[in-house]
């Protein structure tokens, strides 16, 4: 090998080398940047009206008993005997207590509720998020666990319930098949996955005011309803209230205030359930 050949092999090595570590630099600047840009988009996110959760705290007070760690919240029927189990998902950027008055409601009627804190508030990141938060309770879950299971959500909540119940049918070996999930509850939501083939039950509740619902997807997605399917209508209503959170961007003008349809989605969501147990 001359010294002119050895000269050009090692300047090609150094390049390589320079692109390599470039590529790199280049690699790690876009992935901090979507970690940013992802921690900007998520960090700007709907906040729970503490004004009503502490006048639906109040009057339910005696009814109703609530706790929480730092997987979500479980609220517990204090005057009427336990008749189900009801694991709601939070809409997508919304503080998940922002559904605690609909819980309060759901289960003044008798209904365990359990309310999960999603990361980033974001469902579709934990969408095993009914596992998590009943985790390290399994006494208190194995006396409950005759009763019926049902999954809700609300908004993008309740697209990541529907994956999250379409994974427990499919798995044979599931360990939590036991909780026998008797059906889907969708508030201003719809699935993405096919339960057209299965028994559940399904039940839609839909805002005739609403503004944020993508309602082509929700059309679409009649065809994976199961037979034992109905939809209700609240009108009036609007996509954000059946939280409290104030009203999100796009959404249309409500002509029921925030706690008329908190009632009126727990109305629907209790026949439901009564008319199929």
């Amino acid at each position: 090998m001359t010294v002119e050949t050895e000269s050009k092999n090692k300047r090609r090595l150094r390049f390589i080398k320079r692109l390599l570590i470039g590529i790199v630099i280049a690699l790690a600047v876009i992935f901090i940047g979507v970690i940013a840009a992802f921690k900007i988009y998520t960090s700007n996110y709907y906040r729970a009206d503490s004004a009503i959760l502490s006048a639906i705290e109040n009057l339910l007070d005696d009814q109703v008993h609530s706790y929480s760690d730092k997987n979500g919240a479980v609220f517990l029927p204090q005057q009427k005997e336990a008749k189900s189990i009801i694991v709601f998902y939070p809409g997508g950027k919304v503080e998940y207590n922002a559904y605690a008055p609909l819980m309060y409601e759901i289960c003044a009627r008798g209904y365990i509720c359990l309310l999960p804190k999603m990361p980033e508030n974001l469902a579709v990141l934990r969408v095993d998020a009914a596992d998590v938060l009943i985790r390290g309770y399994d006494d208190d879950i194995s006396r409950v666990k005759e009763l019926n299971w049902y999954l809700a959500g609300h908004s993008l909540g309740g697209v990541a319930a529907s994956q999250y119940l379409r994974t427990n049918l499919d798995d044979e070996s599931n360990e939590n098949a036991d909780r026998n999930y008797r059906g889907i509850i969708f508030c201003a939501s719809y699935t993405t996955e096919d339960f057209s083939d299965t028994d559940l039950r399904l039940l839609s509740i839909f805002a005739s005011n609403d503004g944020v619902i993508n309602k082509e997807g929700y059309e679409d997605s009649k065809k994976y309803w199961p037979a034992d399917s109905e939809e209700k209508v609240i009108d009036g209503g609007i996509h954000s209230y059946f939280g409290c959170y104030g009203i999100q961007s796009g959404d249309g003008i409500p002509t029921i205030t925030n706690e008329e349809q908190i009632i009126k989605t727990a109305d629907y969501i209790e026949s439901f359930i009564e008319a199929g147990e």
